[in-house]
């Protein structure tokens, strides 16, 4: 303890950690009550009462599209006639594909409205993916924007299997909605506790999975994040360019903005060349971000309105070590607010005091055992445990697996595994190292993807890295393959300089040069194809390099032969 009392940036944190609580108790705690208490049990219920406090107020646009609360009430209303037309009933579950659009959160609402749960479908998704989707969630009546219609319509087995696609345009309130009645449709009953909506998995392995987030849980999201995250005052805008189908965008951007009753812009798609254009034009003060983006606007060129903006502060997670002073230094944003969490974990943490390249700490020490970093061996893909069969908690910065305790809802010992590596400060900060999968074991050393790739991406010649670990015949462990983006021509020789401040075992032993990296609609690298194709250059169509003790020489059939035969030693 007096060691830490020492620490003035321990100080620092628990002093803001003490300056957020009386928000929390503002801003938080009264939203919990309610939801309790039962006197709000959706995010509904919280968008009419804004209608009727509030009903000229601006709630949501893009570009063209605007909606006051009033008009978002009224949408809901006409979105739930249109679908109990088409034979939706309270219990059912309605898919919604579609871009971001102000019209979007009115069709989340409005199936609230008829009693239905809303399955957000990923608009990346295409084929065997959509249908699958779409299948798991049960829906029968599918709500689609007219620019997605034909990949759905691809999948005539999907098509048979449901009784309505509803197709709208440009102008929902003109085309699917306009022979709706005036009369207000009557709220179905819902209960805090049942499903809202279906939010999907990424996919990054296997098919895209529904996880379930009720009413109550959009609610919590809301209210935690927008009086302690974003902090936002009288006259504040956000700004969201991260899809509606993705928890962060519909919990952490909507649902905050709904109930702190803040007006949020958003963007069909991000775009870096068009980020502080629309920062400007919407007079944004606050942004939700995912790390992908940061690194995408700081490699941008300088664009001439991202200095003087009046973005307050930044919220979001992923932000890469590396990036997070050059982001918050060059668009001179004074507030960046990191947090980690998953959207079925019973939990998060939060970086409320701005440590750097922190995810955040438990506020004054937090409730003792809901989380623990436990010991994992990486290599044997399992916990370690004690004599007694017990999980080994890990030391201070020691790097070990995130368990979350699950509510006392049931008997027993539980805890949600995150399936991330994460260590832990003496000052309690935790610092997010690597999705588990995603770590390999080389020369009896652990190798985190995520650290080697922030550590090539520094490099000024490298746009984007997503390094995997990839088998080699004849010898055990897996080697790191480093696939990269560069900037111009890739030069292998200042490829080798930037990764000689890596520990040696760390170092790259293969280097894949790519045009681009396929990502998911949330920026995560998909990885999967990369560690099928691996490094035989008769399988892989892109340029391949190998590291030897001179530095890094083209691999060709040759040269692999070396390899697989053991004449170049890795």
């Amino acid at each position: 303890m007096l060691e830490r009392l020492s620490s003035s940036l321990w100080r620092s944190s628990v002093i803001a950690e003490l300056r957020f609580g009386p928000k929390a108790l503002r801003g938080t705690v009264p939203w919990l009550l309610r939801t309790r208490l039962r006197t709000i049990d959706s995010l509904l219920q919280v968008a009419l009462k804004n209608a009727e406090e509030a009903p000229h107020d601006l709630a949501y646009e893009m570009e063209h599209e605007h909606l006051t609360w009033s008009e978002l009430a009224n949408a809901t209303s006409r979105v739930a006639h249109v679908l109990a037309t088409a034979g939706v009933k309270r219990g059912d579950v309605v898919a919604l594909f579609a871009e971001n659009s102000p019209f979007y959160i009115a069709a989340v609402l409005g199936m609230t409205r008829v009693g239905a749960t809303a399955a957000l479908l990923n608009t990346n998704l295409r084929g065997r993916p959509l249908a699958h989707a779409v299948e798991v969630s049960k829906a029968k009546v599918v709500l689609v924007s007219h620019t997605l219609e034909s990949g759905l319509r691809e999948r005539e087995e999907l098509c048979q299997s449901l009784d309505r696609i509803l197709s709208f345009d440009d102008n929902p309130y003109t085309g699917l909605l306009a022979n709706t009645p005036a009369t207000p449709y009557p709220q179905a009953p819902v209960q805090s506790e049942d499903d809202f909506i279906y939010i999907y998995t990424s996919g990054t392995t296997g098919l895209p999975k529904p996880c379930r987030v009720s009413h109550a849980r959009a609610i919590l999201a809301g209210a935690t994040f927008g009086p302690l995250m974003y902090d936002f005052r009288p006259g504040d805008k956000l700004y969201c360019v991260l899809p509606l189908y993705h928890a962060n965008g519909l919990l952490l951007g909507v649902s905050a903005a709904m109930l702190a009753r803040v007006p949020m812009a958003m963007r069909r798609s991000f775009s870096a060349s068009a980020f502080w254009d629309d920062v400007h034009r919407y007079q944004a003060t606050a942004i939700l971000y995912i790390g992908e983006i940061c690194r995408y606007l700081v490699n941008a060129p300088p664009h001439p309105k991202e200095q003087r903006n009046p973005v307050r502060v930044a919220v979001g997670n992923g932000l890469r070590p590396d990036i997070w002073p050059r982001f918050k230094a060059r668009f001179g944003i004074e507030n960046i607010r990191e947090f980690y969490g998953a959207t079925e974990a019973p939990g998060f943490i939060a970086n409320i005091s701005g440590r750097e390249g922190s995810v955040g700490r438990v506020p004054l020490g937090g409730l003792a055992g809901w989380l623990s970093i436990v010991q994992y061996d990486v290599d044997l893909d399992q916990h370690l445990h004690d004599a007694r069969g017990f999980c080994i908690p890990c030391d201070d910065d020691a790097v070990g697996e995130l368990l979350i305790r699950v509510p006392k809802i049931a008997a027993g010992d539980q805890y949600f595994r995150s399936g991330d590596l994460l260590r832990r400060d003496a000052d309690g900060f935790y610092y997010f190292v690597d999705r588990i999968g995603d770590t390999f074991r080389w020369k009896g050393e652990n190798v985190s993807t995520a650290e080697v790739a922030d550590v090539i991406t520094q490099n000024d010649g490298i746009e984007q890295a997503a390094v995997i670990g990839v088998p080699v015949p004849n010898m055990e462990g897996q080697a790191g393959l480093a696939a990269v983006v560069p900037s111009g021509e890739f030069d292998p020789d200042r490829f080798w300089s930037a990764v000689s401040d890596l520990p040696a075992y760390a170092q790259p032993r293969f280097v894949r040069v790519m045009s681009g990296l396929t990502t998911t609609g949330t920026f995560k690298i998909q990885k999967n194809d990369l560690k099928k194709e691996g490094v035989d250059p008769s399988l892989v169509g892109d340029p391949l390099y190998v590291r030897t003790k001179a530095g890094y020489e083209l691999l060709n059939e040759e040269r692999w032969l070396d390899v697989k035969e053991g004449r170049l030693k890795l």
